[in-house]
């Protein structure tokens, strides 16, 4: 084959892995978060400050008033694992997590965020942020199991926020988990199924800090536009 062919169809490669890559993310569409599963994230705001030794509240909007399952909206008791619902949550965990801090901690486990404000279409919850968290950029993440018209999907949302801490005690010990490895396996859908892609404005939310995820990325695909310019170049060689 043809050197230019070869280079052509690598840099082609790359450039399809690196547009599904920038694809395939939450959206910030009027200051609310929404995941690639069902949850849509209220509060806080991306790179929000978390200030050690305060009280940080986390809303979550479940149910929105979108058809998605054909009856307009989902059902209440979709919220509710185990729920008979062909679309449904499953599961909803949050953790606080930075690889440079080697720290992965609990913020909410079980099925408690999901059973609490029954009734409710937003789901509050308290995250108190302990003096022991030490100062930087660290991933609120959200674990999602969900159904979508029956089929099962296993998102992970990261959203970037800083730790403020002048003053950090000792070192954490509870609520401490192991460190994942990173990229961790997930199966979401191919986006949000809130959003149709035309009728609303979408914006990509701020890449999410306390992993080398950016640095990985930009390292194995440059921006398409140059990818672009260099294939068009190719081709008149």
């Amino acid at each position: 084959m043809h050197p230019t062919l070869v280079l052509s169809t690598f840099l082609l490669t790359s450039l399809c892995s690196y547009t599904s890559i920038i694809a395939h993310a939450q959206t910030l569409v009027n200051g609310q978060i929404f995941t690639d599963g069902l949850a849509i994230i209220d509060a806080p705001a991306p790179n929000s400050p978390l200030h050690a030794g305060s009280t940080t509240q986390v809303a979550i909007d479940i149910l929105d008033a979108v058809q998605i399952s054909g009856d307009g909206k989902l059902d209440q008791t979709a919220s509710i694992p185990g729920s008979d619902k062909s679309t449904r949550f499953d599961s909803l965990e949050m953790y606080l997590v930075s690889y440079p801090k080697k720290l992965n901690l609990t913020v909410s486990s079980g099925p408690g965020l999901l059973t609490q404000e029954l009734g409710s279409t937003v789901k509050h919850w308290d995250f108190n942020v302990s003096s022991c968290i030490p100062a930087g950029s660290y991933n609120l993440t959200f674990y999602e199991g969900s159904h979508i018209n029956g089929q099962p999907f296993f998102s992970i949302t990261p959203l970037p926020v800083a730790v403020m801490n002048d003053h950090p005690t000792d070192a954490c010990t509870n609520g401490t988990n192991t460190l994942q490895d990173f990229p961790q396996p997930s199966s979401p859908p191919p986006r949000s199924p809130w959003l149709d892609g035309t009728s609303i404005a979408t914006q990509p939310l701020p890449t999410a800090t306390g992993s080398n995820v950016a640095a990985s990325i930009n390292a194995r695909f440059p921006p398409a536009n140059l990818l672009l310019v260099v294939l068009v170049s190719l081709l008149f060689f």
